[in-house]
């Protein structure tokens, strides 16, 4: 397994595990908020109800009593027995522990505890909202001054609020207050409260349940996904290995290929010149010996001989042609040289010539007869397509590679026409880059009509030092 598929199988598991942590931790508060928020709003509205049934039973009760608080701040003796009556009876007594009659600006008209009987508060926000019309309860909050002697009683209560409307006109006139025990209010509102925290617990575990799931999956589906990976890039390596070995094998065989297709040139070519080559000169001077004592050779003897003279050229000049020079010895900089050298002797054209980098670095045969052949092809199509042109060869060597460039400000030409074979039968560019690219060299060629000519050769050689 590679080290970076393993590293990111690794993190894909740990972000995982931190996503879903942190969605637990969000879910948790949002539980918690939403569990709170459920809760407190189911016991407002029991304690709602409980008091909106209170006050209802209270006001059939309380309101023909205290009518007279429409004209006054006070009960008459006669009101103030009936109502006390009224709340000494047992069934009343089992339910309700104390009750205040409030008028406008927090006055207590008349109480159950005489002693406040009169006596001014601070409105509560409860009062403020009976003297609006509204009912209003809460549940043990006994913490207001008017509440102390309610609160000393330690039992869960009630207390409801409850506006006292005018009979024939409905404008309130006083706001009924009174505490009613709650114990079974108590009880109901901690199993509301069970209940709702029940079930928003449920759904967080069910949710937090799911999305584990969809992690768990999703962590499967990734890991699953990079063994296939793994697999795939192991084959991949595999097929690229096998790739780079045929690729390595193709070179060195275009390599063995092209050093003895150059050496059979070269016998060729010697061949060619020792044997061919001698027998027609020495053919040649047998007819000029032949005739040599007369005043005049036949029309038919100088042409026999004429032709003899042309066929004796074309055969040393293909012998030179065929046969390289002897440069397996050779630096990298003296196949140079000895290329221009041997492009001068038959040619006006003279490069400039700039040798950059270790030119002492170790070539195989095949590459050093690369650089040589290319020179000779670029510079005899220099010669040939832009003879008056300033031609620049510059040899560049690196450590990993060998750059030569050969440059000309000729007329230049579309660099389409250099992938098609010419008429008279040479490859040309496009044998010269199948010479480069079976080496596994690179082959570039940059012209314009009328911006000149640049091209350049990349070797790779696989086996480089420098001296």
């Amino acid at each position: 397994m590679r080290p970076e598929i393993s590293d990111l199988s690794v993190r894909n598991w740990s972000l995982s595990r931190v996503f879903l942590a942190a969605c637990i931790v969000v879910m948790g508060t949002a539980t918690a908020i939403v569990g709170a928020w459920v809760s407190n709003r189911i016991e407002n509205a029991v304690v709602q109800n409980s008091a909106n049934s209170a006050a209802l039973y209270m006001e059939s009760i309380v309101s023909p009593l205290s009518q007279e608080l429409a004209y006054g701040d006070r009960l008459s003796d006669q009101a103030r027995r009936a109502l006390d009556e009224i709340f000494m009876t047992q069934p009343m007594r089992d339910r309700i522990v104390s009750f205040k009659f409030w008028k406008q600006g927090g006055v207590i008209a008349h109480a159950s505890d005489p002693t406040i009987i009169g006596r001014r508060f601070d409105p509560t926000d409860d009062l403020s909202r009976a003297w609006s019309g509204a009912i209003s309860g809460s549940f043990e909050d006994l913490d207001h001054a008017e509440s102390a002697a309610e609160a000393a009683l330690g039992i869960p209560l009630l207390e409801v609020y409850s506006p006292i409307r005018e009979l024939w006109s409905g404008e309130i006139i006083a706001v009924a207050e009174f505490y009613e025990k709650a114990e079974q209010l108590e009880v109901d509102m901690a199993k509301a409260r069970r209940t709702s925290w029940l079930v928003v617990g449920s759904a967080f575990a069910a949710s937090t349940i799911v999305l584990f799931s969809i992690v768990a999956i999703g962590d499967n589906t990734i890991r699953r996904q990079g063994r296939l990976l793994e697999r795939r890039l192991k084959e991949s390596e595999q097929m690229a290995e096998q790739n780079a070995r045929l690729r390595s094998r193709v070179v060195e065989a275009s390599e063995r290929y092209a050093t003895q297709t150059d050496r059979f040139l070269k016998k060729l070519g010697s061949e060619l010149h020792d044997g061919p080559a001698q027998y027609l000169s020495l053919a040649a001077l047998r007819l000029e010996a032949a005739f040599s004592d007369r005043h005049e050779k036949p029309a038919e003897a100088e042409e026999i001989q004429q032709s003899l003279q042309k066929s004796l050229a074309e055969i040393r000049a293909l012998s030179r042609g065929l046969s390289a020079p002897d440069i397996d010895n050779l630096a990298l900089i003296d196949v140079v040289k000895r290329a221009i050298e041997d492009h001068s002797e038959h040619s006006p054209l003279r490069p400039d010539v700039s040798l950059q980098g270790s030119q002492t670095i170790e070539l195989s045969v095949s590459d050093k007869l690369c650089v040589f052949r290319f020179l000779q092809e670029t510079l005899s199509n220099a010669a040939r397509y832009a003879p008056n042109s300033r031609c620049t060869v510059i040899c560049e060597a690196h450590n990993d590679r060998v750059v030569i460039h050969v440059n000309d400000d000729g007329p230049g030409f579309d660099p389409s026409d250099g992938k098609v074979l010419r008429d008279d039968g040479g490859q040309g560019l496009l044998g010269l880059r199948d010479r480069v690219e079976s080496i596994g060299g690179r082959f570039e060629v940059r012209s314009s009509p009328g911006k000149g000519t640049s091209v350049t050769m990349i070797l790779f050689p696989r086996k480089m030092s420098t001296s």
